[in-house]
């Protein structure tokens, strides 16, 4: 499903009917000076399902003015927030998960939710040759600008947000 706003918070229309996904793609609005692109998505939390979302942000990120290095970056921390959805949120195979990135002025934001069994309390902070997995959020938070993590036992979400330079530098008037 994909959902375009020209404003925060106000919704212009979706798509929610059961089990499908983005037909429509994404669009683009200018707020003033300031480009506002948005994207949203929710698919099964299967493997192959997070990997169809990752291609489906490299192209919504393919049509913002960033940097490759930028681009990598957004790219390999969202595939693993959906990953971790896949592999560890519904230990029963049965759940979804949902994409959505949006840009602000000089931000990316991209958030991934689930509504899963959560992470666990004990998680390692840092991951080491004697953990199993763990490495996911640690990488997540070393290619953010800034991460939030919000878990229960009623799920997760995953808000991560860059500044790249690109988007800082660039001068649209």
């Amino acid at each position: 499903m994909y959902r375009h706003t020209s404003e925060p918070d106000v919704d212009v229309g979706q798509n929610t009917e059961a089990g499908q996904t983005g037909a429509t793609p994404p669009a683009r609005t200018v707020a003033g000076a300031v480009a506002t692109s948005t994207l949203e998505e929710l698919a099964p939390a299967l493997p192959n399902e997070m990997a169809d979302l990752r291609r489906k942000l490299t192209r919504w990120l393919a049509e913002l003015p960033l940097d490759p290095a930028s681009t990598h970056d957004i790219t390999l921390a969202t595939y693993e927030a959906l990953a971790n959805v896949a592999a560890h949120a519904y230990p029963d195979g049965h759940g979804w998960a949902r994409l959505q990135a949006s840009r602000a002025g000089d931000a990316v934001t991209v958030t991934v939710t689930d509504t899963g069994c959560g992470i666990p309390q004990t998680r390692p902070r840092r991951a080491s040759a004697h953990t199993s997995g763990g490495r996911g959020l640690v990488l997540i938070e070393k290619v953010t600008d800034q991460t939030d993590i919000d878990t229960s036992e009623a799920g997760t979400t995953v808000r991560m947000t860059w500044r790249p330079a690109a988007l800082r530098d660039r001068n649209p008037g």
